[in-house]
């Protein structure tokens, strides 16, 4: 059988079955030992007994064939036996097993039935098996629903990669880690329920055989409400932190195992001078002194108090700490225990009540002065007391206090106890001056003084060396004013150390000061008082008016000599023995009213009356009188004083007629009068005047001027003292005043316009004054409405550039003196253009006025917004840092860019580009203020638009220079620096046609050298001088088209670029058409706009090209395929080419984007009749390439680099 030429295989016989084959088998002749000791052993055994059966080496095929048939049936009657024996045991097992099963499952059913996780069992693959009934109530699927489905129903996220497969999220999620405590710590993912709705849910995945197969055990639990519950507690934690961090006193925690603080908010910071480090490593002992001021050891005392507090009271008490710098503070200290487990925690709550001690001290001593002042102790003595004040409220000072000598050019006395005496005496004896020390410095500027070090400042020139001498080292005076602002003296506080006064002190000596001028204005009172009742005296003696007392009985009992001479008697002894006053009357029934009206009303007041003089004649006289009463209340007599009027009524005779005749002129004038007499009360009104302040003339004469005219300022609403008023102070003529509003006795409002005159007799003394004054309410109407315009945009109603600039200016100086912090936001809308073009300006001004009402509504009300133009806002922020301005900046740029502007059936969206400058001293002028938020909104709009930059100087170098352009171009183009270049446009499909070139202008420098358009461009574009450039351009194109016309050469096809700033200038286009006169000349000219201009400026672009087209010109648009829109304008836009983008050119060869793009610009361009150009050719690759597309011109330096025009080709 080891030879295969021993077997042999034939086709099978017509009566085998179908397939079959048969193999003839050739004896070996061989010996079996070697034929066969390949075989199995069995088979050799066989085969040994076949020839120990048959005698003879050679098998007998057929008997081999039955031994080896018996040896199958042995082996099929035993696997039979096998088989049967392993099915009763199988059929045993399977028995015991749903017995075990039907028992366990029972058990098992129960606990899933009424658990409250939800439990799945899954496949290895992911498939779900069980699905207890809290999953049925978690997810809201029953049970039918979810077995067979995948576990991605249930959890879609249980995996955490794009590369990972369920089985392999089952099997991590299942991964032991030898941790018990990890292995059956939950991790959280996010299940979905029926409603497709998200929950949070805590897992756990363990890994177990089941009916043969390893599944996968999930165990399920919804924490959502522990989130909650979490989020609650991290809100209440946060809450009481930020009451703690906001309470009004300082709060600490104490650890009363280890005596340290171990919180405190920033007021407890504050309050003792340290940091939170630092005050966490010290303790209420510490920040004690040794002793409280009544004498008891603090550590003691504080330790019976923290027990207190431990034993659940609250106790509140008065304690003296030390700050950091050691420093005594009187505070008022609450304590309250904090429950914290077996830690024992005590809260304190700390209020500093120096300021209440020392008020409460300020008082008694206050009190002990008023008590010295009422009983008139000696001045020294209370002057003594205010200092004693002064030093027990601030300690550490020593006071004194000056009184100034009646000529004010000394001091009469000066107070000083704690002040030696030598350097007292030098004060009290210098004269008021600048170098005498800070009290004399303090009266003779009248105003405070306050030296930090006298050692150096100039007030203590004189006195210097006997102030050190004495360990003075700072001193600070107040000048002591009467009521009337008269000085009285000074009060001085010196002290040991260096420095000023703190805010405390400050207001020490400001109270110290009242009581000094009480206790002296009482003293200059009282001297007053003497020496009025001699000037009394002696006015009584000189006066003019007749000045008398007299019994009731009318006897004459005291007369002053004007009295004797003013009735014609040579003594008073003859008035005196006349038996009654009654004989001086020249109607004895006027002496009875006199009596009659004196005694009812208590006196009288300019009563005219006729008397009789010793010579009979006739005197008309003024009586001001009134009655004398006794202790007791009863009538005495009568004193009081007469006035010869008689020649002022003759004079007021003879001016009545004259009166008469103005007043006619008065009551017919239109403006209103008003006049007074030499105190400022009305005389007359006209009626003008009457209507205009509701006071009839009755009601308005003898009342003062103020209360019939009240005028107050219109802008700042404070009252206004009348031109009137002045006329009488200064007896000259009081011009026109503006901004006065007449308060009407109704209280309604009038704009007036008032001059006002004095009155004065032959001496030049003021007798009254007249006021004339006419209502301008219209007129200041119109004033304010023009005020208002000039200073305002009318379409927003925000205040103007101009404005801006004013308060700007005015920020900048406060910032530059320190006063506050201001920063200046610029916001430049973006897109506005696209919706005046697509929308209309009409829905532009709309849109400025919502984002007005946004920005408006994300500022502070101290903050300023105002238009500067188009779509540009500034905003200047009061009392911000540029962290503030940053936040708000961003709050207006978020609220614009969620804005959504509707408009008919378009919804539009715009964003803003925002720059932001902080304005502090540094800051040079408005001018840079104005540049730097220009720069940083470019800056913003060049990183992409809607975005906030905030101006850095050390940045903005670049910028700067791009701004230097805008001069230098300018200079450029006057001084005949730019010069002209040209580059091919080359024909592929037509070569020989008519020259096409395009043109673009170069700047020599002033040093000679060229400008690359790399620089020069961007920042022409960006600071609008682009413009320049083009006038120059064109202007030359023409030029030079003309020339050649001129001498018969061949006119080419000249492209020229046209920036946007051209597009959208009028002025510019009406250069163009200025110079197109002839159609020649308008044929050789293409003007090339980019696709961005002309979808930014479509409306400008189309009416360009339909003025130059109709002309002859043709079009190009440059920069062809960068839009989204780039084939929906070819419909609208009448172009001639079309310049393919560069991006696309420079890869087409090897990017088949691109060169689809290029493609696809090609046939529609072909489809509209429209060329194409591409430019930026640089390889012969890409030439090719545009050659096989079919492109119709080309454009690079593979064909030719720019040159100077005057190479252009005849």
């Amino acid at each position: 059988m080891s030879n295969p030429q021993n077997v042999r295989t034939v086709a099978d016989s017509p009566e085998a079955a179908p397939g079959a084959t048969t193999t003839f088998v050739r004896a070996d002749p061989r010996p079996s030992a070697e034929g066969y000791a390949d075989l199995h052993p069995q088979l050799r055994a066989q085969l040994r007994e076949l020839q120990l059966r048959t005698g003879t080496a050679t098998p007998d095929v057929g008997l081999l064939l039955r031994l080896v048939n018996e040896h199958y049936q042995r082996i099929e009657t035993e696997r039979r036996g096998i088989a049967e024996s392993m099915r009763l045991m199988a059929d045993e097992a399977r028995a015991l097993e749903h017995t075990a099963r039907e028992q366990g499952s029972e058990h098992l059913q129960v606990i899933l039935d009424h658990i409250k996780d939800v439990v799945l069992s899954v496949e290895e693959d992911g498939t779900l098996r069980t699905f207890n009934p809290t999953g049925e109530r978690v997810f809201g699927y029953t049970e039918a629903e979810v077995v067979g489905q995948r576990i991605e129903l249930l959890i879609p996220e249980i995996t955490i990669a794009e590369s990972e497969t369920v089985p392999e999220a089952l099997q991590r999620l299942a991964a032991s880690t030898g941790d018990t405590a990890l292995d059956l710590a939950g991790r959280e993912l996010w299940a979905r329920r029926k409603d497709g709705e998200s929950f949070p849910a805590e897992i756990a995945v363990s890994k177990a055989p089941l009916a043969r197969r390893e599944m996968f055990v999930l165990c399920l639990r919804n924490v959502t409400e522990r989130r909650e519950s979490e989020q609650a507690m991290r809100e209440s934690a946060a809450r009481y932190r930020l009451l703690v961090d906001h309470a009004p006193e300082a709060i600490v925690v104490l650890d009363v195992d280890t005596g340290r603080f171990m919180d405190a908010n920033d007021k407890a910071q504050k309050l003792f001078g340290l940091d939170r480090a630092k005050l966490l490593e010290v303790g209420p002992v510490t920040l004690s002194p040794p002793y409280q001021p009544d004498g008891g050891a603090s550590e003691q005392r504080a330790r019976a108090y923290i027990q207190q507090a431990l034993e659940g009271e609250t106790p509140a008490f008065e304690w003296t700490h030390l700050d950091g710098p050691g420093r005594e503070i009187i505070c008022e200290v609450r304590l309250a225990r904090l429950p914290s487990g077996k830690r024992r925690l005590v809260r304190g709550s700390i209020a500093d009540i120096s300021e209440r001690k020392r008020a409460e001290r300020m008082a008694s001593a206050e009190h002990r002065v008023f008590e010295q002042v009422t009983r008139n102790a000696p001045l020294p003595e209370v002057l003594e007391s205010i200092t004693r004040l002064v030093e027990s409220a601030a300690p550490g000072t020593a006071a004194s206090v000056a009184m100034l000598s009646e000529d004010g050019h000394a001091f009469a006395c000066t107070v000083a106890p704690q002040l030696p005496e030598a350097l007292r005496t030098a004060l009290e004896r210098s004269s008021i001056g600048i170098r005498c020390g800070s009290c004399a410095a303090a009266v003779y500027l009248g105003r405070q003084v306050l030296v930090a070090d006298l050692g150096k400042d100039p007030f203590w020139l004189e006195h210097r060396e006997l102030a050190l001498g004495a360990g003075l080292r700072a001193a600070w005076s107040t000048p002591i004013q009467a009521a009337g602002g008269k000085l009285l003296g000074s009060l001085g506080v010196y002290r040991c150390e260096p420095g000023l006064p703190t805010a405390g002190e400050s207001q020490i000596m400001a109270r110290a000061a009242q009581l000094a001028r009480i206790a002296l204005e009482r003293r200059l009172a009282e001297e007053a008082l003497r020496g009025s009742e001699a000037k009394f005296r002696g006015l009584f003696e000189s006066i003019a008016e007749g000045v008398y007392q007299s019994r009731r009985d009318g006897r004459m009992t005291s007369v002053n000599p004007a009295f004797v001479d003013m009735l014609g008697y040579r003594t008073a002894e003859e008035l005196y023995a006349l038996p009654s006053v009654e004989a001086l009357y020249w109607d004895p029934a006027d002496r009875a009213e006199f009596v009659r009206r004196v005694e009812s009303e208590g006196e009288i007041r300019a009563a005219e009356f006729l008397m009789r003089r010793r010579d009979g004649q006739q005197l008309v006289i003024l009586e001001n009188a009134r009655l004398m009463r006794d202790g007791a209340g009863r009538i005495l007599g009568y004193e009081g004083s007469i006035t010869n009027i008689t020649e002022r009524k003759r004079a007021e005779q003879a001016i009545f007629a004259e009166k008469e005749r103005a007043q006619v002129t008065l009551q017919s004038i239109g403006d209103a009068v008003i006049s007074t007499d030499a105190e400022g009360r009305i005389e007359y009104i006209n009626p003008v005047a009457e209507r205009l302040t509701a006071w009839s003339l009755a009601e308005a004469r003898g009342q003062p001027i103020g209360t019939v005219l009240r005028l107050v300022n219109e802008l700042t609403r404070e009252p206004v003292e009348s031109s009137l008023t002045g006329a009488l102070g200064r007896g000259g003529v009081g011009g026109p005043t503006d901004h006065s509003v007449l308060i009407t006795r109704t209280g309604n409002e009038v704009a007036i316009q008032e001059s006002a005159a004095p009155i004065c007799d032959r001496a030049g003394r003021v007798m009254g004054a007249v006021m004339v004054f006419h209502d301008v309410t219209k007129e200041r109407r119109l004033k304010r409405a023009l005020a208002w315009q000039a200073g305002h945009d009318a379409l927003t109603g925000l205040i103007n550039r101009r404005e801006f600039d004013n308060r700007l200016h005015a920020a900048l100086l406060s910032a530059q003196r320190g006063e506050g912090s201001y920063a200046l936001l610029y916001i430049d809308l973006d897109q506005f253009k696209v919706v005046n073009d697509t929308c209309g300006h009409q829905a532009g001004d709309r849109l400025l006025r919502d984002v007005t009402g946004l920005l408006q509504s994300r500022v502070r009300a101290s903050d300023t917004i105002a238009r500067l133009g188009g779509d540009e806002f500034g905003v200047l922020l009061e009392g911000c840092t540029l962290e503030q301005a940053c936040r708000i900046a961003e709050a207006a740029r978020q609220a614009i860019r969620d804005f959504r502007f509707n408009w008919g059936s378009s919804t539009i969206s715009v964003g803003a580009s925002i720059g932001i400058v902080q304005i502090c001293a540094e800051t040079e002028n408005v001018a840079h203020v104005m540049s730097a938020a220009d720069i940083a909104c470019y800056a913003a709009k060049d990183a992409g638009r809607n975005r906030i930059h905030v101006y850095e100087a050390d940045g903005v170098s670049d910028r700067h220079r791009e701004m230097k352009w805008v001069a230098r171009v300018t200079r450029a183009a006057d001084d005949n620096r730019l010069e002209l270049f040209f580059q091919p446009i080359v024909s592929l499909g037509s070569p020989g046609s008519r020259g096409f070139h395009e043109l673009t202008v170069r700047l020599r420098d002033e040093g000679g050298e060229l400008v690359p358009p790399s620089e020069l461009i961007p920042a022409a574009e960006r600071y609008n001088v682009m413009s320049v450039l083009d006038r120059w351009v064109v202007g030359q194109a023409m030029t030079r088209l003309v020339e050649r016309q001129r001498r018969g050469h061949p006119l080419p096809l000249l492209a020229v670029k046209l920036s946007g700033t051209s597009v959208s200038e009028q002025s510019f286009v009406d250069f163009v058409l200025h110079g197109l006169g002839d159609p020649a000349i308008a044929a050789a000219l293409c003007f090339e706009i980019t696709e961005t201009t002309a979808v930014n400026s479509v409306s400008n672009a189309r009416y360009l090209m339909g003025e130059l087209r109709r002309r002859g010109c043709k079009f190009a648009l440059g920069d062809f395929g960068t839009g989204v829109s780039s084939f929906v304008y070819l419909k609208t836009l009448p172009v001639d080419f079309l310049k393919i983008d560069r991006q696309f050119i420079s890869h087409i060869a090897d990017d088949p984007v691109n060169r689809s793009m290029v493609e696809a610009i090609g046939k529609v361009g072909r489809a509209l009749g429209i060329a194409t150009i591409a430019e930026s050719v640089e390889t012969e690759t890409v030439l090719a390439e545009l050659k096989r597309i079919g492109v119709d011109f080309a454009q690079g330096i593979f064909l030719a680099h720019p040159l100077p025009i005057a190479q252009l080709p005849k």
